[in-house]
């Protein structure tokens, strides 16, 4: 398992938690930047795999800072939130965390924190 990969395994159906999120991130000061249905794209190509879906995610009063102390942190944003239906009742979600991903640029570690435990709003109390 990767050091840098929050994860946890959730006893509710992948529509529930993926519907769910999607309302957190927003509601959390998040803009939603993009979704990506990796089943349907894999599915054009004869794949087949469970429901997977990708939220990106970032809040603009972020960008300044990094833009000022680090442009190449950009490779490390957004954020993104993974949902993987395990079965009809269980759905896979993890994160990267963006303490371990961001310490080796030049950013304040304070903002980084600040990241994660917002990241940790939105995915706690399941």
């Amino acid at each position: 398992m990767k050091i840098n990969v929050i994860d946890q395994t959730l006893p509710l159906p992948f529509g529930q938690v993926y519907k769910t999120l999607q309302q957190r991130i927003v509601e959390h000061g998040f803009l939603l930047l993009h979704e990506i249905d990796t089943q349907a794209i894999v599915a054009k190509h004869g794949v087949t795999i469970s429901q997977l879906r990708q939220l990106l995610f970032f809040e603009p009063k972020y960008i300044a800072q990094i833009m000022e102390n680090d442009p190449l942190a950009i490779n490390d944003i957004p954020l993104k939130l993974v949902l993987q239906e395990i079965d009809a009742q269980t759905t896979q979600l993890s994160f990267k965390n963006p303490v371990g991903s961001l310490q080796d640029y030049g950013l304040d570690p304070a903002m980084a924190a600040e990241m994660l435990e917002r990241v940790k709003r939105i995915v706690d109390n399941y």
